[in-house]
């Protein structure tokens, strides 16, 4: 979720711009970010497992939105959950699970107004939610990848790489891996924030973080806390900028705070700053050009030879599924990877989680449980049957019999788009 307050420090460099600056750029889209905000306009359809495209909805308004100024977007999905920040993520399914229990509630007691708030509050954003835009995205030819672990390394790799100009997204935690340019608020008029990391060295004296070395800044953000660390109590970001002044390496860090009063020390922060750090530097990204698992950064081979090192970064940079016996390993070289399931799982086609599941779309599995009996009349104009069904998702392939062919039971099939219009005699509800 990012860095809390730091934004607000970087609030003199933020300019405002319009997305028209980005004109035929490609610019990497936080599609998890996305559905977050997509699922406040159908969260209780979410939460009660029942079908809608709501959030296709949003996603198909944003994309066009990028698309009618000739912005190509590539949407970056998060994969699998990294061991290192189970107990950011165990905490928030907990508070999901409580609004859950909440909304509920309210809902049956009547009070439905404040029954939604909770709702959007315990909404879980899926793997199936995505692959639903992800055949949106095949089918509209929009580039998109599903990252190995998170989504936050893999869309900084892609702007290494020169992929992507730009990064759309909430989290900034995307500036402590390295994002050079990060483009947020945006609204539906095309204006957005602009956080340039060029500018940095232009940030006031009291938050000098342009006079800070990449090390300094993560040392910083574990010091106030992050989704990798629980912070220091009593320490925020104009703290911890004065300690890290005073203090540039960790190890120092540490030792004059334990010689203090001043603040308390958790028993696993130290484990916690040196796991942070390799989270930072090292995790696993996928790479579309060469269609194989690599790391947002070279991991040095002085760590590689060190045993005890080498465990630490297996431990935070996500395990990978090991050729031959497909089966998720803490493996170090590329060699023994299977680089063709993660191909699969980048391009959509396996569950990130359970890599042993076809990864499907969350819509049509709905849909195919719900069966609806309903005939229609046929159409004099075209003698055009259709079969009835829930609201098809944009890019389906829909099965329409024609009259004349319908006794030998041959069948043609019709390509939805924005525009397509399917006649239905029974409204359907979920």
């Amino acid at each position: 979720m990012g860095i809390p307050g730091l934004l607000p420090h970087l609030k003199t460099i933020q300019k405002q711009v319009n997305l028209k600056k980005y004109m035929h750029q490609t610019l990497a889209v936080d599609g998890y970010a996305w559905l977050h905000r997509a699922s406040c306009a159908c969260a209780f359809d979410l939460v009660m497992n029942r079908p809608t495209n709501k959030y296709l909805q949003f996603f198909i308004k944003k994309i066009q939105q990028l698309k009618r100024l000739n912005i190509e977007p590539y949407i970056v999905f998060d994969g699998d959950s990294l061991l290192v920040k189970s107990h950011t993520e165990a905490r928030r399914k907990r508070k999901r699970l409580e609004n859950e229990v909440i909304a509920k509630k309210l809902w049956s007691a009547g009070d439905k107004f404040n029954a939604m708030e909770y709702f959007q509050k315990s909404v879980d954003v899926t793997p199936e939610m995505a692959k639903c835009i992800i055949d949106y995205c095949q089918t509209h030819s929009i580039p998109y990848v599903v990252a190995p672990f998170e989504a936050d390394p893999q869309m900084v790799y892609l702007e290494k790489m020169g992929l992507i100009q730009g990064i759309i997204s909430e989290d900034s935690d995307l500036l402590v891996f390295g994002c050079k340019t990060l483009i947020t608020k945006l609204n539906d008029h095309g204006e957005a924030l602009e956080i340039s990391r060029n500018n940095f060295s232009a940030l006031p004296e009291n938050f000098p973080l342009g006079k800070l070395s990449e090390q300094q800044f993560r040392n910083l953000v574990c010091l106030a806390g992050c989704d990798y660390t629980s912070g220091i109590w009593k320490v925020g970001l104009t703290t911890a900028m004065k300690i890290v002044k005073q203090y540039s390496a960790m190890a120092d860090i540490l030792t004059q705070i334990e010689r203090t009063e001043k603040f308390r020390l958790s028993k696993t922060f130290k484990q916690e700053v040196e796991f942070a750090n390799y989270t930072f530097l090292y995790q696993r990204v996928f790479c579309p050009s060469s269609n194989k698992i690599t790391t947002l950064n070279c991991i040095p081979q002085s760590l590689i030879n060190s045993q005890a090192e080498r465990i630490k970064i297996m431990e935070c940079i996500g395990s990978v599924v090991e050729k031959g016996s497909g089966v998720r390993k803490d493996i170090i070289d590329v060699k023994d990877i299977d680089h063709k399931i993660h191909e699969r799982i980048a391009k959509g086609e396996l569950d990130p989680i359970d890599i042993t599941s076809e990864l499907l779309n969350r819509e049509k599995k709905l849909r195919a449980r719900r069966p609806f009996k309903a005939s229609l009349p046929v159409d004099a104009s075209n003698s055009l049957y259709i079969e009835h069904r829930p609201p098809p998702v944009e890019g389906e392939r829909i099965m329409c019999k024609r009259e004349s062919s319908f006794k030998n039971k041959s069948a043609s099939s019709i390509y939805l788009s924005p525009s397509t219009k399917i006649p239905h005699t029974v409204p359907w509800t979920a």
